[in-house]
C-alpha cells in the first residue's frame, strides 16, 4: 500500500494551459499528466485526473517542449576576449577524435541563462579546423558528462573550406587563398583515405596499434554516425556534396548540412537526398547586395516547402545568444514558416536529426517530461518562461542576469546633497 501511495504522489497534472505538443496542433485548455520523469498522457480538459495526483492550475499559460539548440558552443566558450575560457578547438587541422562533452564547463554562467529561455538540450560542437571533432548532444542540466550526455558522439563535424577566390585581389593573395583551400581539401581526403586503409586492415585481422583519430572516422564510413558538414555558401554546399559522392564513395553515409539561406537554393536536391538542414541563424542581414532583405527569414519556409527537415539555431559562434532561440524561430515564422513548423524547428526536428526523437522533442506519452511553462505564446517575444521541468522535476530558473537585475533594482537611491532644495 505504501508503494502505491508513493507512486500516486509522483503524478503531476498541469491543467488549463494551451499545450503545444510539437507533434500536432496545439490543445487549448489542455491537460498534461506526468508520472515521475515521463509523460503519461496529453489531452483536453476532459482527460481524467488520476486519484491522488498533484494538480497544478496553469490556466492562461502555455506549455511547450524544452528547446533544443541544434548547433552551439555553449559550455565551450565563456568570455570571448579571455582565452582561458575558450575551449572550442584543438591544435592541428584534423581532430576527429575530439569530444566536446569532455571539455564542457557545466558551471558556465551562460547555461542557466539559456535555461531561462526554455533551452534544455544542445548539440555542442567544436570548430576552427577542417575536421574539428564530434558533436555531443547533451542535457543542459547536468553536473558531469556522464549524466549530461544524451548521445556522445552524435555526429562528426566537417567545416568545408571557403571556395570563393577574389579575382580582383593581387596575384600573390589569390594564389595564397587557392593554396589554403586546396590544402584543406587535401587534408580532408587524406584523413578519410587513412580511415579506409585502417578499416581494410582491421577487417583482415587484428591491428597491432590503435589510432584514435582514424578510428573516430570509421563510424561515419560505416553509416553509424552522421557527417555534419558546415557549408554556409552555395559553392561550399555543391562542392561538399560532390565530395561525399566522389571521394567517400560509400553508400549509406548520412549527411547533415549546417548552412544559411543558400541552402534554400538547392532545396529540391537536399529533399531528394533526404539531407536535413540546420539553419545556424535567422536574425542576420544578407551578405549579397542583390539579395532580398529577408533572405535569412524566408529560407526555412522554402526548405520546408520542398520537404527538407529543418532545425533552427541561435547563432553557433555566440553562445550568449542561446536564450534567444525562440526569437530566431519567430522570425522564420514571420518569413512564411508555419508556426507549428517553427516550433518543431527548435524542439522535435533537432531531436530527429540526431536520432533522439524517441525520448525528447515533443509532449507525447512515453517521452521525457521536459517542458517549459510560458506566460504566453513561446514564439511571442513578450513571453517569458515561468517554470521549466526536466524529466518531471522543476528547475531553478535563477541566473546571472536575474541576480544582476535584482541587485541593481535594490540599489540605494542617491541622497540629495546638503543645502539643495527638495
Amino acid at each position: 500500500m505504501a508503494a502505491v501511495h508513493a507512486l500516486l504522489a509522483s503524478v503531476i497534472v498541469l491543467k488549463g494551459a494551451m499545450i503545444h505538443t510539437a507533434s500536432g496542433p496545439a490543445m487549448p485548455s489542455g491537460t498534461l499528466i506526468v508520472d515521475g520523469s515521463r509523460i503519461v498522457a496529453t489531452g483536453d480538459a476532459s482527460l481524467p485526473v488520476p486519484p491522488g495526483a498533484k494538480v497544478i492550475d496553469v490556466t492562461g499559460k502555455q506549455i511547450a517542449p524544452a528547446f533544443f539548440l541544434p548547433l552551439t558552443t555553449l559550455g565551450l566558450v565563456e568570455i570571448e576576449l579571455v582565452g582561458a575560457t575558450l575551449d572550442f578547438r584543438e591544435m592541428g587541422p584534423t581532430n576527429p577524435e575530439a569530444r566536446p562533452e569532455i571539455a564542457i564547463n557545466f558551471d558556465s554562467e551562460l547555461i542557466p541563462v539559456a535555461r531561462s529561455g526554455g533551452v534544455l538540450f544542445g548539440a555542442v560542437a567544436p570548430s576552427g579546423s577542417v575536421i574539428p571533432g564530434a558533436i555531443s548532444a547533451v542535457r543542459l542540466d547536468g553536473y558531469t558528462r556522464e549524466d549530461a550526455c544524451l548521445k556522445c558522439p552524435a555526429a562528426l563535424v566537417i567545416e568545408w573550406p571557403d571556395m570563393r577566390l577574389d579575382s580582383t585581389s593581387e596575384l600573390e593573395k589569390l594564389e595564397k587563398a587557392r593554396k589554403k583551400r586546396d590544402e584543406a581539401i587535401r587534408k580532408l581526403n587524406d584523413a578519410f583515405e587513412a580511415a579506409r586503409t585502417y578499416q581494410a586492415a582491421r577487417s583482415a585481422g587484428p591491428v597491432s596499434a590503435r589510432n584514435p583519430a582514424v578510428e573516430a572516422l570509421l563510424p561515419v564510413l560505416e553509416g553509424r554516425l552522421p557527417l555534419l558538414i558546415r557549408a554556409p555558401s552555395l559553392l561550399q554546399i555543391n562542392r561538399a556534396l560532390r565530395w561525399v559522392d566522389e571521394e567517400l564513395g560509400v553508400t549509406g553515409i548520412r549527411v547533415i548540412l549546417a548552412s544559411g539561406p543558400d541552402s534554400a537554393r538547392v532545396a529540391q536536391k537536399l529533399a531528394q537526398r533526404k539531407i536535413p538542414v540546420i539553419l545556424e541563424s535567422v536574425l542576420e542581414v544578407p551578405v549579397r547586395k542583390d539579395e532580398p532583405y529577408d533572405v535569412y527569414q524566408t529560407a526555412a519556409a522554402e526548405l520546408v516547402k520542398a520537404g527538407v527537415l529543418v532545425a533552427i539555431g541561435a547563432g553557433r559562434s555566440d553562445p550568449s545568444s542561446a536564450r534567444n532561440i525562440n526569437h530566431h524561430a519567430a522570425s522564420a515564422a514571420g518569413g512564411g514558416l508555419p508556426r507549428l513548423s517553427a516550433l518543431q524547428a527548435v524542439t522535435l526536428n533537432p531531436a530527429k536529426i540526431f536520432g533522439l526523437e524517441g525520448s525528447i522533442g515533443s509532449l507525447d506519452p512515453g517521452k521525457e517530461a521536459s517542458f517549459a511553462v510560458w506566460s504566453g505564446d513561446p514564439l511571442d517575444l513578450r513571453s517569458r518562461v515561468e517554470a521549466l521541468y526536466h524529466r518531471g522535476e522543476s528547475i531553478d530558473l535563477q541566473d546571472r542576469h536575474k541576480r544582476l537585475r535584482d541587485r541593481y533594482q535594490k540599489r540605494p537611491k542617491p541622497s540629495a546633497p546638503p543645502g539643495s532644495q527638495p
